[in-house]
């Protein structure tokens, strides 16, 4: 049988696993031509489908009576290029775990293009993470202990982490 994590046709798959907080952790990274598709789970399944989207090309068209090249490389080396984040499926609601996965998805968004600047393709981002019932609740609610994002942090780099595994395989 092929080892699909070297596969490169017709699409390219890496896959690994790892332990974070204690809970099993797969992530498979999908190189598709027009997107990269990054699934992460410690639940055997995907709770949400998030989209992230660099700005840079719409940027980049803007200035096109300038000098096209020297923006477009300026644009692709910028750590602060304006990422567009949205559900596609899942809960996009007020509450702590559908922000925290907003953030992870523009955290893995980024470090992929630090990685390979040229590289942007939008990130197509399969979540489903274990996480304790308070980042289930919604931020708006007053009689609810907000959790400590912070915490989470720690899970976003394990995450993070994986992810980058996957494209140095």
């Amino acid at each position: 049988m092929a080892d699909v994590s070297k596969s490169s046709f017709p699409v390219s798959a890496k896959v690994v696993a790892g332990v974070i907080a204690n809970v099993h952790t797969d992530v498979a990274v999908l190189g598709f031509s027009n997107c990269v598709v990054a699934i992460v789970t410690q639940l055997a399944s995907v709770g949400s489908i998030i989209q992230a989207v660099g700005m840079s090309s719409a940027a980049s068209n803007q200035n096109a009576l300038y000098d096209a090249q020297s923006t477009v490389e300026q644009l692709a080396t910028s750590a602060d290029i304006p990422i567009e984040v949205k559900f596609v499926l899942g809960n996009s609601s007020t509450t702590a775990a559908s922000s925290l996965y907003q953030v992870l998805a523009t955290h893995i968004y980024q470090h992929r293009r630090e990685q390979d600047p040229l590289d942007d393709r939008p990130l197509i981002l399969g979540v489903g993470l274990e996480l304790p019932r308070e980042y289930k609740t919604s931020l708006l609610d007053d009689d609810v202990d907000q959790p400590d994002l912070g915490a989470f942090m720690l899970t976003m780099s394990a995450v993070a982490a994986l992810v980058d595994e996957c494209y140095a395989q």
